[in-house]
């Protein structure tokens, strides 16, 4: 409620003027995951300048470790011999529009802004025991992380209206995968009129867990021996009780 009431108070300053730049929320927003399958939903929005113009907003996820495997025919049987190590790449990548990208921009300057799946960078990887340049496994990376669903392009969910004198406001939501790994989110927002970048603006999304699930993933990473300790004596303690009311109850 707070960022409506935010909102709400930007635009009663700007209905007498037109902003020269987007207006958002750059407060850090925490985002917490709740138990469930489906995912967690996020709505960004905000205002602009009216008139023509089109937005585009990136969302990038915390870097992970990454593997990628040549396989090679040996002997008859096809192995995983070469392999491209990735350690910087997104978890997460999402690109949202209020139009398709070739009616809002041309491809040069998606890549001038590095915008779009195809543009977006992947770290230098080690490769090892493998002829295939890094451009080749890059390829094969992104497509990947497309099919898995954790990289997307999202052309025209963006909903642009008109607001109180001459302010623009738009609105959109994505969904983060149950799988999202916690952490930094970052958001860049892209104002475009007649093809060009005319406004900019970035804030990020800070995902946790919710309740005791997040206490549970702070005490691993903080202590991972200690809860891996744990981890193994709870196992081994519960195996002995669930074998000892087996026994008393003669299910066994």
């Amino acid at each position: 409620m707070n960022s409506y009431f935010k909102i709400i108070f930007i635009l009663t300053i700007l209905c007498a003027q037109s902003p020269l730049e987007l207006i958002i929320d750059t407060n850090e927003r925490d985002v917490q995951i709740k138990p469930g399958i489906s995912g967690t939903s996020v709505v960004l929005f905000g205002a602009t300048p009216a008139g023509k113009r089109d937005i585009m907003i990136e969302i990038v996820g915390p870097p992970k470790n990454q593997i990628m495997q040549e396989k090679r025919r040996f002997f008859g049987i096809w192995l995983g011999r070469g392999k491209s190590y990735y350690t910087n790449v997104p978890s997460y990548y999402n690109i949202l529009s209020s139009k398709p990208f070739m009616e809002i921009t041309n491809q040069n300057n998606l890549n001038k802004l590095g915008l779009g799946v195809g543009n977006l960078p992947l770290g230098r990887a080690n490769i090892k025991h493998s002829s295939i340049k890094q451009i080749e496994f890059d390829d094969r990376l992104r497509s990947e992380m497309v099919d898995s669903g954790q990289f997307f392009e999202k052309e025209g969910n963006i909903a642009l209206r008109s607001g109180p004198g001459k302010v623009g406001l738009f609105r959109t939501e994505f969904l983060l995968p149950p799988n999202s790994l916690q952490g930094k989110y970052f958001v860049r927002y892209f104002l475009f009129q007649n093809g060009e970048a005319i406004s900019y603006a970035e804030s990020s999304i800070d995902l946790k867990q919710a309740g005791f699930a997040r206490l549970i993933w702070i005490f691993a990473n903080k202590f991972a021996l200690l809860y891996g300790i744990i981890a193994v004596i709870l196992s081994g303690l519960l195996g002995w009780i669930v074998s000892i009311l087996f026994t008393r109850l003669k299910l066994i």
